[in-house]
């Protein structure tokens, strides 16, 4: 795009893609606090007096505080408990999401919020479908699901980690250390540069996750029995 681009919103120079919209920085955050404020109401979660934990892999923690912060923007008049939880997480991917789940399973709080991104889940969908969808967490995909007898929110299910470039507390790359998930999501970055695929992909998710059982534990797609690989191991050390 050339220089002569202005923002959409308030007529200075562009500086990111939103929705394959140009704007400037400023406007762009605004834009993603807009974004998050209507997905807390649309999830119908009500946050007033309540606890709430952004769980995050190391490698979106950057998006955490960002999260963390807009939320006590939006939130302010809730009287929410904020409180944030970094996982170091693992060099394969699904085994990095299953330390979530279970975090989220053996935690006395009802509400988390995971910082996962609109990008992270499109290239999941394709790293589960080239690797294998046993032990894969698309379920998890949505503004607002359940794991166990918890609500995690994705507030930014339908926001793409690009789009977040105009906060500083972001890291220029995501990487998470999946050598075959990091190459997955660098190629939907350069194919897909004006982000308006990643609010799209969303009804290819929920019809994968309707043709698979789920592990009774973690919600993890299993292709027989009541557990996955993962869910039998940690089951079979506190027995």
């Amino acid at each position: 795009m050339t220089n002569n681009v202005k923002c959409i919103k308030c007529g200075n120079e562009f500086s990111l893609l939103i929705s394959g919209k140009p704007m400037c920085l400023r406007c762009s955050r605004d834009e993603i606090i807009h974004r998050v404020k209507r997905n807390l109401v649309r999830s119908g979660v009500d946050l007033r007096n309540s606890s709430l934990t952004i769980l995050s892999p190391e490698f979106y923690s950057g998006v955490g505080e960002i999260l963390a912060n807009l939320i006590r923007k939006v939130c302010e008049p809730c009287n929410v408990s904020l409180r944030k939880e970094v996982i170091t997480g693992e060099p394969d991917i699904n085994s990095t999401i299953h330390e979530l789940v279970v975090k989220v399973l053996e935690s006395e709080n009802r509400y988390f919020v995971f910082p996962l991104t609109a990008d992270f889940y499109l290239a999941y969908l394709i790293y589960s479908s080239t690797r294998s969808l046993n032990g894969a967490y698309l379920n998890l995909y949505g503004l607002r699901v359940n794991v166990g007898e918890k609500t995690v929110l994705n507030l930014l299910y339908n926001t793409p980690y690009t789009e977040l470039r105009g906060f500083s507390e972001l890291t220029p790359r995501l990487i998470t250390g999946d050598s075959l998930f990091d190459s997955i999501l660098s190629w939907s970055h350069d194919r897909f540069p004006d982000n308006e695929v990643f609010h799209t992909f969303s009804p290819s998710v929920e019809e994968l996750t309707r043709l698979f059982p789920r592990c009774r534990r973690c919600g993890a797609i299993i292709s027989a029995g009541d557990y996955c690989k993962a869910c039998e191991v940690d089951l079979s050390l506190v027995q």
